[in-house]
């Protein structure tokens, strides 16, 4: 029986007529009939409270038609969260009513009006009724608001609260209703009865359809319904409490329910449903699996008579997935679904529900400033909300995976989303409508929960952000009122521009930007905003979603999600290439694509295209650039690869106006190299696939605003890439936080679109020559990113004190300037005077008596204006200046006061040159240089000696120092003594004053002076240890000047020495290039050393032509001489000349050849040669050296001449005489052979060994011409020592040791000898090292004839002791 209302009622006849009221004795609203209407009568609030399934919904605006609503022009609007809901609301009333939906009664929603001029109810998303107040702030439309699900306490609706109950006092005969299942009615009814100053009334709809049991089974407890579960796969114990893993326990327990629920309606008639909630997909995938584990073939086989059909119900499954819900079956269903299910959706046959206890609640973090997703516990409302869900069929049932003591423990509801969401939007509408103007305006705005200030705050800053707002100050006394009282914020234009586009503040901002690009761009951002608005129109079936994703990917460009977008629109539509609606419909059949998102795309694109035209804004059309070639499009589906569809964009210009609402969205990616412990334990093919996975991870990480950091989406087709900086549309905390819908960007496009809200940071500045002013690197930090850097600045912009310094110091006196201008000589003349100074510094040692740059620094500072911070502005200002005063800036040192008193330094003490005669005669002036620098290797006197002079000088023409330092020399020498010595030039001041004047008068001028160049003038050591003696008749030797006690020396007193590459000249004599400092250091003959081929190939070149010249007149001594004495060979003068003599009475080898006996001849061919004619030569050389042994004295070519002219006639014999000795020093080495060939014990294998090697370095290719003319003939006796201490050695090894060690003490003498004799530079220091080495060599073969054949006799006495003196 249908209840209705009294006849008496007055209402408007046309509802009468027209509409047939009928209340359901069902629904428990319907017996609160008479109290809700005289509630709305007598009252302008009223709030409905009730559980679901009461009828409020759909029985409560049909009262208020009833009761006459909605008449006179005026409309009755009941709001509904959800579109879905907004439709199949307003088509249920329409059918209770009888009438046709979108007559009396219609709805309103994003892209459809389906109401007319004569509805009286309208049903319509939040959304529309807060659009309809931009141009109705009074709400004059209407008589009757109706905010149904209010508990959903979305920006939406609080904002509506609060507006209507600002309302409310102006407009009297508004009525207002409020309905919900789970309201927290207390809190509503003092919030408006505070503002309407009357009581509000609270009307309980109490009771249900059928009654619900809730039984509570937390996770890891006993089952509560049905006990045994055996039938069911690993079900039949509780969870196992140890995992480690807490979703796969939720989920076995959500299986484990499900079972129960099953086997409790085996025996129940009618629909038998499940329905279960799940926190997000990825819990309904995890479900899915745990519940067809447990069920098994009844969950996949539907030919069986137990089947059970497991449903997922989410907002992303494609239209004809979420139908399936609303479909007719026979066969029990497990529906899994987010909390879409738990309001206004209502989902049919449900008999019972599973309710884990958790949700994913959108909250707005502070700190980070980003949306987070995280899962939480519901509240107490919501999980009535969800046990709501069932009991509307017939007694249901609900298990609650939790405890009674954990849902007592919970929030009684879920906080409202203006508390936990960002408020830009809301700020943004406050301000347009006029309702606020400051942040104190918004929190005490009627809210029925006031938002916190600091949430206020980030909505204030986000529209500064936008560029929306800006701050300004009334002008109201300051003494009246602080000054942040008189502080408002206003729209500026772009804010209200925003207020009118009916999209997010941040999309409408791109939109924004767009119109001042080109029409074109404009174009395509509007549908990219529509993409971002509407829900994505690629579908992703659970069963085809490979398949789906594949098909997707043909659009995606790898650098733009948003681009993707355009793609795909362009794909569908193509004004080239307009479709049917049943071609669309087939087409996104075919693409995976919901045919009504396409829809919604494209109509709310027409409607931005409108409010485009609206604001005179020109659209254009969506036009790539270059679209996929012809046969690309006309391949298969299935052959077109990844990206084969993506057009070329102006992807710039349409980023960088999408960049104007996500600067707080941008990324900077940081790559972090994956470490080793990541992979300990794996091996072979998982370490690879982890070590790959992590290098991937490590790319795919972010730094974001404000110290965030986030990876991209890996549905994102710019997951791939992973560009160096990234925006996105939306920053989202999951599991993490999440950058969807993302493009690679340009950083620096932000700078122009955020100039007010960076921050710049300096380097340090410096002096920049080209630019002629102080400049210095910034970096612009924009939220904490460094969005450009190393941007050069003007300094004078930021610190003229600091620029104009480092113009004086750098540009002026430095001369740092590579811009030229007018009258600017003085610069370099005053440069003069300081460099003079500097070198007079130097040179002297002495700081406070020449010019300083402070000085000069002092002198620009005066009188130069303190606004000159560049070149630019100094030339400006000198062009005129100049006329009036020429020698302003002209430096004149005389005028310095601090200068007047100070007396001149003789600068002839400090030569410039050092004069020294080289080993080949040559009078060489090396350069001088000076430097004052106590910390640096060169402080001191450098002289500079060219590679053509190195080998030609020797140390001792080095040892004294200038006249100028010659002071200090002595003191520090006097210093460096050791005590016992130094004691005897107390006090060394004075002692030192008295050497000096020794030397001054015992020398009349210095060694490095030109009037000493031929004097024989000792040392510095001897000339000081002559001076010391006669001064304080002092116990000293020049022996005691150790090398320690040198480098004991301050460095400026000794010289130091730079090696200089020789300068390049042209034909012409003109430089060419300039010489070049190689190396510099304190000692000569390192760098002699060092050099030693350089120098040597530097000399020949330059000495080349006078030797080429001597030879070919026959001058042999004399190039001799000029290739010795230049250093230009390390070949000993006596052996050039050996070779110049052996070349004028060299005989036929044939001739001596025929000299030799058959006996003779054989033993010569044993000879260690390559042929007899080599060993020939040989002997003829030695056979020279034998009869010319004091060559080295001969000092002219006519001296050599004589002496070659007195051995022709005995040369012939002289070489059968050599012959003879070189056949007996190879019979002694043949015995030798024999001797250490043959075998032998252990004990005397070593000494084998060392008398083969002895042999061997006797007797070897070129030892004939080698081995000096008097040890030639001793060399067979050597050989007869070796074979002497092979007998010895069998009687008595032991002694032998002995001598061996002595042997190996003379031989490492040899050794250190040769090494010295290498280490010499070329010239007459080289000849002498190797004279010595070679004494000491033969020496030691004596030495072991001492030791091994005492019976042979030594040529001389021999012993270490005297090895060591031949070696000093």
């Amino acid at each position: 029986m249908n209840t209705t209302m009294n006849d008496n009622i007055s209402t408007p006849s046309v509802a009468k007529d027209s509409l047939h009221f009928s209340y359901p004795d069902a629904l428990p609203v319907s017996h609160s009939l008479s109290e809700i209407t005289q509630a709305v009568r007598n009252s302008q609030v009223v709030i409905v409270s009730g559980q679901t399934g009461s009828g409020k919904t759909t029985q409560i605006p049909k009262m208020l038609l009833d009761m006459g609503r909605g008449s006179h022009g005026k409309k009755v609007i009941v709001t509904q969260p959800r579109r879905i809901a907004a439709r199949s609301v307003a088509e249920r009333i329409s059918e209770e009513l009888h009438t046709k939906l979108g007559d009396q009664v219609g709805y309103r929603v994003r892209f459809t009006d389906e109401s007319s001029a004569q509805t009286r109810l309208v049903i319509a998303t939040d959304g529309i009724l807060l659009a309809h107040i931009q141009h109705d702030p009074l709400l004059s439309a209407y008589d009757t608001i109706m905010i149904d699900e209010a508990h959903e306490r979305s920006l939406n609706i609080d904002f509506l609260l609060g507006y209507i109950t600002a309302l409310l006092p102006k407009r009297p005969d508004l009525k207002l209703i409020i309905t919900s299942a789970t309201i927290d009615s207390q809190k509503f009814q003092e919030h408006f009865a505070a503002v309407l100053g009357k009581n509000v009334p609270i009307i309980e709809v109490s009771g249900r359809t059928y009654p619900v049991q809730i039984v509570y089974e937390p996770v890891g407890s006993a089952p509560s319904v049905v006990r045994n579960l055996s039938a069911f796969n690993g079900l039949n114990n509780t969870t196992d409490a140890d995992s480690s893993d807490d979703d796969m326990m939720v989920s076995t327990a959500v299986a484990r329910a499900c079972a129960q629920l099953v086997v409790h309606s085996t025996h129940t008639n009618g629909p038998r449903d499940i329905l279960v909630f799940a926190a997000g997909e990825r819990d309904i995938r995890e479900y899915e699996q745990a519940i067809r584990r447990a069920f098994g073939a009844r969950a996949s086989d539907a030919k069986r008579s137990d089947f059970i059909e497991i449903v997922p119900l989410f907002a992303r499954l494609s239209a004809k997935e979420q139908h399936k819900i609303f479909e007719a079956h026979t066969h029990q269903r497990i529906i899994l679904a987010t909390n879409v299910a738990e309001t206004s959706l209502t989902v049919p046959g449900i008999r019972y529900v599973v309710d884990p206890g958790f949700a994913r609640i959108s909250r707005y973090s502070k700190t980070a400033k980003v949306q987070r997703l995280p899962i939480e516990p519901i509240s107490q409302a919501s999980a009535n909300q969800r046990s709501g869900r069932c009991g509307r069929i017939a007694d249901g049932l609900t298990i609650r995976l939790y405890s009674s003591e954990d849902f007592e423990s919970r929030p009684a509801f879920t906080d409202s989303e203006i508390v936990r969401t960002s408020l830009g939007s809301v700020v943004l509408q406050m301000l347009a409508v006029g309702v606020a103007h400051t942040a104190d305006d918004v929190t005490h705005f009627g809210f029925i929960d006031s938002p916190d200030m600091r949430a206020v705050s980030d909505g204030f800053n986000e529209l500064l952000e936008l560029r929306a707002i800006k701050r300004v100050t009334s002008r109201r006394s300051r003494s009246q009122t602080s000054q942040r009282s008189n502080t408002s914020v206003v729209l500026t234009r772009i804010g209200k521009q925003l207020a009118r586009i009916p999209v997010d503040v941040r999309l409408a901002r791109m939109i924004i930007e767009a119109s001042r690009s080109t029409p074109d761009t404009l174009a395509a951002i509007l549908v990219i905003v529509a993409f971002l608005s509407v829900q994505d129109p690629r579908e992703r079936p659970e069963e085809q979603r490979e398949e789906a994703d594949r098909i997707h990917k043909r659009f995606a460009d790898a650098s733009s999600d948003f681009l993707t977008a355009l793609n795909l629109w362009m794909f569908f539509y193509n004004p080239e290439h307009k479709l049917s609606s049943s071609s669309m419909r087939k087409l996104c059949r075919s693409e995976f694509v919901h045919f009504m998102r396409m829809r919604q795309w494209h109509d709310l694109y027409e409607q931005l295209s409108s409010v485009c035209k609206e604001m005179k804004w020109t659209v254009g059309t969506v036009h790539p650039l270059r679209q996929p070639s012809k046969q690309i499009l006309a391949l298969p589906q299935a052959q077109q690869a990844s990206g084969a569809l993506a057009y070329s964009w102006d992807g710039d210009s349409i980023h960088r106006a999408m960049l104007a609402g996500l600067l707080s969205s941008m990324g900077m990616q940081v790559v972090r190299e994956p470490k080793a412990s990541q992979f300990a334990g794996l091996k072979g093919a998982a370490r690879a696939r982890a070590m790959k996975r992590a290098a991937k991870m490590a790319k795919n990480d972010y730094q974001g605003a404000r110290g965030t950091h986030f990876a991209l989406f890996p549905a994102s087709s710019v997951a791939s890439s992973t560009p160096a900086w990234v925006m996105a549309a939306e920053l989202v905390e999951t599991s993490r936080l999440w950058a969807r819908s993302c493009a690679a960007i340009d950083p620096a496009w932000a700078y122009d679109l955020a100039k007010d809200l960076t921050r710049t940071s300096y380097g340090a500045p410096h002096w920049s020559g080209s630019a002629g002013s102080a400049v210095a690197s910034s970096t612009i930090h924009l939220y904490g990113l460094p969005i450009i850097t190393d941007k050069t600045v003007q300094w004078g912009r930021i610190n003229p004190a600091e620029a104009r310094d480092l113009l004086i110091r750098q540009g002026l006196i430095e001369g740092d300037i590579t811009r030229r201008f007018a009258g600017d000589e003085f610069i370099q003349s005053n440069m003069d005077v300081l460099e003079q100074a500097q070198e007079e510094t130097h040179r002297t040692r002495v700081i406070a008596d020449v010019v300083s740059d402070q000085d000069l620094y002092d002198f620009y500072d005066h009188v130069l204006p303190s606004t000159i911070t560049s070149v630019a502005q100094l030339a400006h200002w000198w062009k005129t200046e100049r006329h009036e005063h020429p020698h302003l800036l002209t430096f004149n040192p005389d005028k310095v006061e601090r200068l007047q008193n100070t007396q001149s330094t003789d600068l002839a003490d400090y030569p410039d040159r050092w004069h020294v005669r080289g080993s080949d005669g040559t009078a060489f002036a090396f350069k001088l240089s000076y430097k004052y620098d106590p910390h640096a290797e060169d402080d001191g006197v450098t002289v500079h000696i060219p590679l053509s002079a190195l080998l030609r000088v020797q140390d001792s023409d080095f040892t004294w120092t200038v006249p100028g330092i010659l002071d200090d020399l002595i003191v520090h020498t006097i210093k460096s003594l050791p005590k016992a010595l130094r004691v005897q030039f107390v006090p060394a001041p004075q002692t030192a004053q008295k050497i000096r004047a020794v030397l001054d008068e015992r020398f009349t001028a210095f060694p490095g002076s030109e009037q000493a160049l031929d004097e024989q003038i000792p040392d510095f050591t001897h000339a000081f240890t002559q001076a010391a003696i006669s001064v304080t008749n002092a116990q000293l030797h020049p022996e005691d000047f150790s090398r320690d006690q040198i480098e004991r020396l301050p460095g400026f007193v000794r010289l130091n020495f730079a090696v200089e590459s020789d300068p390049v000249r042209s034909a012409r004599g003109k430089i060419k290039r300039k010489a070049q400092v190689l190396a510099t250091s304190k000692s000569l003959s390192d760098l002699q050393q060092r050099f030693s081929s350089q120098a040597q190939k530097s000399a020949r070149h330059t000495i080349s032509r006078q030797a080429q010249q001597a030879s070919q007149a026959g001058q042999e001594v004399k190039r001799v001489d000029l290739l010795h004495n230049a250093g230009v060979t390390t070949q000993l003068r006596q052996d050039m000349l050996w070779s110049s003599a052996l070349d004028a009475v060299k005989l036929p080898a044939d001739r001596i050849r025929s000299r030799w006996l058959g006996t003779e001849a054989l033993i010569l061919a044993s000879a260690p040669y390559s042929s007899i004619d080599a060993c020939i030569n040989d002997m003829q050389m030695a056979a020279v050296k034998r009869l010319l042994p004091h060559i080295e004295s001969i000092d002219s070519d006519r001296a050599l001449a004589e002496d070659i002219s007195g051995i022709i006639n005995v040369f012939e014999d002289t070489v059968y005489a050599v012959a003879r000795d070189v056949m007996q020093i190879l019979q002694s080495f043949a015995a030798v052979e024999q001797l250490v060939s043959g075998t032998a014990d252990l004990p005397l294998l070593s000494v084998l060994q060392s008398v083969r090697a002895h042999a061997h370095a006797l007797v070897n290719d070129g030892f004939i011409a080698r081995t000096p003319a008097d040890s030639l003939p001793r060399i067979a006796r050597y050989l007869k020592a070796d074979c002497l201490r092979i007998e010895k050695a069998k009687v008595n090894k032991d002694r032998d040791v002995q001598w061996a060690w002595q042997a190996d003490e003379a031989y490492q003498l040899v050794q250190s000898a040769r090494a010295r004799a290498d280490k010499t530079p070329a010239g007459p220091v080289h000849d002498s090292a190797e004279h010595t080495a070679e004494q000491v060599r033969w020496m030691y073969e004596e030495f072991l004839v001492s030791l091994w054949a005492q019976e042979y006799g030594t040529a001389y006495p021999v012993s270490l002791k005297r090895l060591r003196k031949a070696m000093d």
